[in-house]
């Protein structure tokens, strides 16, 4: 029993110190294999690479996910969008047409103001019809907006200590090269 005690602290360092070892092997193998890092960049060139974390990575997923969501909900508005701005057109036209001022005379046509208010509440009846599609657009754009403030303050955690000006992010889905501006050619 004596034997195993004095063993005891050797075989305890050894075994925390494997353990420790390998348990820093394997983050370092689970960082690399995410395929997600930041590229921090300061006048153009690469100051430092540095592997997400596994917050920036669920938070930067997430983003992705409800811009998604935003876009499928941006199509109602976006249909009707041309429409919006034909009356708006026609109430602006219809605003100068129907008052018309000099240096000496004001003069209201009511018949170009009755065309306006016909033009106005057009516009009031289809934002109303699509009333939910844009209460559904401000509720998706908060919840982006408190993803993005998550995000943001992570990402502010990950990269303390480093001068940059920009970050780029490289993922599996776009690999994005660590150097240099996006620049091209063809423009300069």
């Amino acid at each position: 029993m004596k034997r195993l005690n004095k063993k005891m602290p050797v075989i305890l360092s050894l075994t925390l110190g494997l353990t420790a070892a390998l348990s820093s092997y394997s983050q370092a193998g689970q960082e690399a294999d995410t395929g997600y890092s930041l590229n921090l960049l300061k006048d153009c060139q690469l100051v430092k690479t540095l592997p997400m974390t596994t917050e920036l990575i669920t938070l930067h997923q997430e983003l992705q996910q409800q811009e998604t969501l935003m876009a499928s909900l941006e199509l109602p508005i976006n249909a009707i969008s041309a429409k919006i701005d034909d009356y708006s057109q026609q109430i602006e036209q219809l605003s100068v047409l129907a008052v018309q001022e000099d240096e000496n005379n004001l003069h209201i046509d009511k018949s170009y103001l009755a065309q306006q208010q016909i033009a106005v509440d057009a516009l009031n009846q289809l934002i109303a019809e699509h009333q939910q599609d844009f209460d559904a657009l401000e509720q998706q754009g908060h919840q982006i907006g408190k993803i993005a403030h998550d995000f943001e303050r992570e990402m502010k955690t990950v990269t303390q200590g480093f001068d940059y000006d920009h970050i780029r992010i490289s993922s599996p889905a776009n690999d994005h090269n660590a150097t240099g501006c996006e620049q091209s050619a063809g423009f300069l």
